[in-house]
């Protein structure tokens, strides 16, 4: 067990990430399986506030939340993806380029997900908040779109444990643990730990995403 261990996700960033993935369940679950679309619109704003959220602590967030610390050159995910099936331990303190591209791509479909929700309907009884800024067929088309969007993040879920199990049972990179207590080993005294959590920014950041999602969502 290594003695070495820095601090590289602030919780910020750890409470996004656990938040959307309970939000997103809930929101399949509510849907699928209640068919209560009052709480699968509520889950949704909520997804919407957390990927906003996200964006922006993405841009001003600390060192390793920051997208400039895992958008990478192509030439750096090739060397990466060449080197994917090696079982030696990660150098990346983040997220490893390939790592970078997924999370690029969940938040992606998810923002589209939470984005096209404020246009959908069930065409009866159910209408989104922003359902009346498009024509009857527009919102159809969301709607059916909104739902193909849903194979897509649930395909990139299940990818994504697929490739933390592996990392965890093929290369021995406990990224769950390290998402839950921010921490990573450092034997090698590789990584640059963050000072802090910046948790004034981030409940600034929070109140004022939240407070817009409201504004959209009541009074729009």
């Amino acid at each position: 067990m290594s003695k070495n261990k820095k601090l590289i996700w602030d919780i910020p960033t750890r409470l996004f990430h656990w938040a959307i993935v309970i939000t997103l369940c809930y929101s399949w679950y509510s849907i699928e399986v209640e068919g209560d679309l009052d709480h699968h619109f509520l889950s949704g704003f909520i997804a919407l506030g957390l990927i906003l959220f996200r964006i922006i602590w993405g841009l001003v967030g600390s060192r390793y939340a920051k997208f400039s610390s895992f958008i990478y050159k192509p030439s750096e995910i090739i060397a990466y993806a060449k080197t994917f099936f090696r079982r030696e331990g990660g150098k990346y303190a983040g997220h490893n380029p390939l790592g970078g591209l997924s999370v690029l791509a969940l938040l992606l479909v998810i923002f589209i997900q939470a984005g096209t929700g404020l246009f959908a309907d069930d065409e009866y009884y159910y209408f989104a908040p922003l359902n009346d800024y498009v024509s009857s067929s527009m919102a159809g088309k969301i709607t059916e779109f909104h739902g193909t969007n849903a194979k897509v993040i649930l395909g990139l879920a299940i990818f994504h444990i697929v490739v933390i199990l592996f990392y965890r049972l093929y290369k021995r990179e406990k990224l769950v643990l390290a998402m839950i207590t921010g921490k990573k080993p450092d034997d090698q005294d590789r990584y640059e730990p963050i000072p802090g959590s910046r948790w004034v920014r981030a409940i600034i950041l929070a109140l004022v995403v939240f407070a817009a999602v409201y504004g959209v969502v009541n009074y729009l």
